[in-house]
């Protein structure tokens, strides 16, 4: 895709309400705006690697599916730029998830199915998206933001109602375990439908699960699969949960969960260490009408969301073992968040981007310095769009 950028221009601060509430309908039409269930996961997601940070956002006229388009953006070191980097080729309206492995220089995206397109083709690529090549995928990918994995040796993918593996030097896959399966192994959990999939640095699997007064965190042990998520706490017990993000990294697991009880949501964050026990953190309370919009993990372990409702977004951050701190409030409008390296930025610290979309096809990227008070114009970004057509 050609791209056309003005490097670290001033961009203008506009107002995208009605762009908001735009977004907010299409989120409604694919189901994949709130934080009450497992089917309502958000597909604005980030990741952030040892080598670079990954972001995918919608674009276009949010009002019609056939005009959306999700865009695959990269940051590398070295540059203070995202660059759109979506596989052409494909039809890309339904949605994309991404999984960058932590511990490897490959990338991959699957293409959620729209309109004739009833499976997920996959790219994958190794060298930060200036090419890329075809992989298959038997079935149609979960619309999930960690419903593909890439470990050192292994890829999975989450499938209707299987986990999908693959091992890095076959093309084929074949199924690890069933949503059954995991009911039959832990029946208190009710578990109601896979959410997320992730592969540590020592290729352990990990599968969350949408679960009853538990967090529905499994892995499997000389083929028997455990379910390992800590409990509920407090006056939390009982209630539901999804898992919204899953990643594993050179020594600790993090976890990104929702909790939904008489009428009631919050956010956990949960964090192991090793083969350890999950520990979860204090509740961060979300009001009855607003949802999650976006997520972003970094390597270190730490999370962030955007949460919003049609008069206002906020922005909360969590590192493992820590305490949730409330960010200055996004630019109007934002539609997704990413870290972004310390040597891609000039404070030489890690810091978060958020991202606006104004007329469709103008992105606006915003960044919160390091103990910022506020968030700074950095980038705009032209992207051609093809209306009209489905790709």
């Amino acid at each position: 895709m050609r791209l056309q950028r003005r490097k670290r221009s001033a961009a203008s601060c506009v107002c995208a309400i009605g762009l908001a509430l735009s977004f907010l309908a299409l989120l409604t039409a694919v189901g994949t705006g709130g934080a009450n269930a497992a089917t309502d996961l958000p597909l604005t997601a980030a990741i952030e690697t040892h080598a670079d940070s990954w972001a995918v956002l919608p674009m276009g006229q949010f009002g019609s599916l056939v005009n959306t388009f999700w865009q695959l953006l990269h940051a590398a070191p070295g540059s203070s730029d995202w660059v759109v980097v979506t596989p052409e080729g494909v039809a890309d309206n339904g949605g994309l998830v991404a999984a960058a492995g932590l511990a490897t220089a490959s990338t991959m995206v699957g293409f959620l199915p729209s309109q004739l397109l009833r499976y997920s083709p996959l790219s994958v690529t190794t060298d930060a998206g200036r090419t890329w090549s075809p992989a298959f995928l038997p079935g149609a990918l979960a619309a999930r933001p960690n419903g593909l994995a890439s470990g050192p040796r292994d890829s999975l993918a989450i499938v209707g109602a299987a986990v999908l593996h693959r091992p890095s030097n076959s093309p084929t896959w074949s199924r690890l375990v069933t949503l059954a399966t995991l009911r039959r192994f832990a029946p208190q959990c009710a578990a109601a439908a896979l959410d997320a999939v992730a592969v540590t640095s020592t290729d352990a699997v990990l599968v969350g699960v949408a679960c009853r007064g538990r967090f529905g965190l499994f892995t499997a042990s000389s083929g028997k699969w455990q379910l390992n998520g800590a409990t509920l706490p407090g006056d939390w017990r009982g209630a539901n949960t999804t898992i919204l993000r899953l990643q594993a990294g050179d020594t600790e697991a993090t976890a990104l969960a929702t909790a939904t009880r008489e009428g009631h949501q919050a956010l956990f964050a949960l964090s192991q260490t090793g083969s350890g026990t999950w520990q979860v953190s204090a509740p961060l309370s979300i009001a009855a009408d607003s949802s999650v919009r976006a997520t972003a993990a970094d390597f270190g372990g730490a999370l962030s969301v955007l949460v919003g409702s049609k008069e206002s977004e906020s922005v909360a951050e969590i590192t493992p073992s820590g305490t949730w701190v409330t960010l200055p409030a996004p630019p109007r409008g934002a539609l997704g968040l990413a870290w972004v390296r310390p040597d891609m930025t000039s404070s030489a610290a890690t810091s978060l981007d958020a991202f606006t979309v104004v007329g469709g096809t103008n992105l606006h990227v915003f960044t919160l310095p390091p103990g910022g008070g506020k968030w700074v114009a950095a980038q705009t970004l032209q992207v051609p769009l093809p209306y009209g057509s489905s790709s």
